[in-house]
């Protein structure tokens, strides 16, 4: 026998299946599999399961027929072809069967096992045919991608689904830098090559959802379905570059070419495929430009801003290779008996052009790059040296509290890691406090929870910073290692002005108090604040009217000479800027 062919009949009698059944079992040089479907139910999912060769289908069901099947299968793009069966010729069954997908048509009463192997046949073979021309019309010989006929249909309906969900997505332009020398100085022949291995390589750059295609010559566009990130967009840019650009092994030769990107995001650079198209294409222009790979954005205010981010990414990096990050302390008094009882370290960046740059302006990029684990325990190991310092030569007793981002959590060695500072560093656990803010917390509680066990039991305390702006369950706060709340900063302006501020304030502090918490106020500015909180029962407080953060050495200073709690003689405004540490030269 030359092959199998699976054929699916679909017909309620099983009297027709027991006959074509026996009509097949007559035609010897192919091994027809028939597999019964007796209920047009159901019908649809055999139809697109991709298991069979053929579709035998019955047209007429009692008062029904399958014209709506036949729709349904077309329009879902069904591979297998399907022949339909009635009872006799009818011109409206031929035309409207034809038009809804259907490949040919017999007459029972008139099927003969050679009509039947006849019109199987050439229904599979002119389906082959069929599918053979539509991909040589949408897919480019030499690569085996799509070509632009088919990419611009994906395009359309990437727009369309963009539309609907209210998304966007990410159109690239590429062209290779060099390919023209490298055809001319070799031949077509390792021109064709490298255009392959580029299409190879592109394709290892894409997610399973996206979408590459050549459109002629070197040119080559990518769709990135679901992009929420310029920056995210950026690295794939970088990669293709970096990628494209390896030695390409050809005939015996080493070759190197480049490209240049073009961008357009969708809908801010256009509406539709044409004009996004054009855009993408006249980035890719303007990144042509220069004499090196790069890529570019049409929207100028986005290539700055993905470029001002890229910068800044960098420079972090070397900023945690260069010794450029330090800390700076901001003492936490006691209300009740006046005496500094712990320091908050605050991580700053000695940038070598814009100075001492505060937390708020680096952290969101070194979370969304993971450079924040990194980050993380390097301040953790510099706070707890700097602690035992402070001991050594002040001679106090003091609790180091220390920021933590919910993504160091995502570490599988935190615990283990962090035991090793705490060895390392000769620092008790109990030592150190952990502060998490309120809002990142209760959205990863799951995942934090996991790590505050062991942590804690290594003597760790866990402060919930910005208490009040999230959502905190009583049951997490009373479960879990929290030994205290830090009232949001916010909170503190409104208190000399608004009432309804000063009874969310109180009613906080009476919360937390009901639930065994310390209750530390930050960002004191004023006397009547501290007056105020003083006498509506807060434990803690730090801020400005108490002290600034300050760099290590001034810390030192300061609690050896008792200087820290004079903030009636030597007020600081509320506008106040943190100091740049005097030894940095900022």
């Amino acid at each position: 026998m030359d092959r199998i062919v699976k054929v699916l009949f679909i017909d309620s009698e099983e009297g027709e299946y027991l006959l074509i059944a026996d009509l097949l079992s007559q035609i010897h040089h192919t091994d027809y599999q028939l597999v019964w479907h007796p209920r047009l139910e159901g019908a649809l999912q055999a139809i697109l399961a991709d298991d069979y060769d053929l579709v035998l289908l019955d047209y007429y069901w009692g008062d029904e027929n399958a014209r709506e099947l036949l729709k349904a299968a077309k329009t879902q793009a069904c591979q297998a072809p399907i022949v339909v069966m009635t009872d006799e010729m009818e011109t409206e069954v031929d035309r409207d069967a034809i038009r809804g997908g259907a490949s040919d048509y017999l007459i029972k009463g008139q099927i003969d096992n050679l009509l039947l192997e006849r019109t199987l046949r050439y229904s599979i073979e002119r389906k082959r045919t069929e599918q053979h021309l539509s991909r040589l019309a949408h897919y480019d010989t030499l690569t085996d991608i799509p070509n632009r006929i088919l990419f611009r249909d994906r395009l359309e309906h990437a727009i369309r689904l963009a539309d609907r969900d209210n998304t966007s997505f990410t159109l690239m332009f590429i062209d290779l830098n060099g390919f023209k020398q490298v055809n001319d100085s070799f031949g077509h022949d390792i021109g064709d090559e490298v255009i392959r291995m580029c299409a190879d390589r592109l394709k290892e750059c894409m997610r399973r959802s996206d979408s590459v295609a050549r459109m002629g010559g070197d040119e080559f566009t990518l769709l990135l379905e679901n992009t929420d990130s310029s920056t995210d967009v950026a690295h794939v840019a970088e990669k293709i570059i970096a990628r494209v650009g390896d030695v390409y092994q050809v005939g015996g030769y080493e070759l190197t070419i480049g490209c240049s990107v073009g961008i357009a995001v969708y809908p801010q650079a256009g509406r539709d495929a044409e004009v996004l198209l054009k855009n993408a294409d006249m980035a890719m222009y303007q990144a042509k430009q220069r004499e090196e790979s790069s890529f570019r954005f049409f929207t100028e205010a986005m290539n700055q801003q993905v470029h001002r981010q890229l910068r800044l990414e960098s420079d972090l990096r070397t900023a945690l290779n260069h010794d450029q990050l330090t800390l700076v302390y901001q003492p936490r008094i006691d209300i009740h008996s006046g005496t500094v009882i712990a320091v908050e370290a605050l991580l700053r960046w000695r940038h070598p052009e814009r100075g001492l740059l505060d937390a708020s302006e680096f952290i969101g990029v070194a979370e969304d790059t993971g450079l924040i684990t990194a980050m993380g325990y390097w301040a953790i190991a510099q706070a707890c040296e700097d602690l035992v310092k402070i001991r050594q030569a002040c001679r106090m007793d003091l609790l180091m509290s220390v920021n933590m981002s919910v993504r160091q959590f995502n570490d599988d060695q935190l615990v283990q890691n962090t035991a090793r500072i705490f060895a390392n560093t000769g620092v008790r656990g109990d030592d150190i406090e952990f502060e998490l803010s309120e809002t990142s917390f209760m959205e990863n509680v799951d995942l934090v929870s996991l790590c505050m066990r062991p942590l804690s039991y290594l003597g760790v305390t866990f402060a919930l910073d910005n208490f009040g702006t999230g959502s905190s369950s009583f049951l997490h706060l009373q479960r879990l290692p929290i030994s205290s709340v830090k009232i949001d900063s916010q909170f503190m302006t409104e208190l000399a002005s608004k009432r309804s501020d000063r009874r969310l304030v109180s009613a906080m502090i009476t919360l937390a108090h009901n639930l065994g918490k310390t209750v530390v106020a930050e960002g004191v500015e004023t006397k009547q604040q501290k007056d105020w909180l003083t006498e509506s029962g807060c434990d803690h407080m730090q801020g400005y009217y108490l002290c600034a953060p300050l760099p290590f050495d001034s810390l030192c200073t300061k609690l050896k000479n008792g200087s820290l709690l004079t903030p009636e003689t030597h007020p600081t405004p509320a506008n106040a800027t943190v100091p740049a540490d005097p030894e940095s030269g900022n």
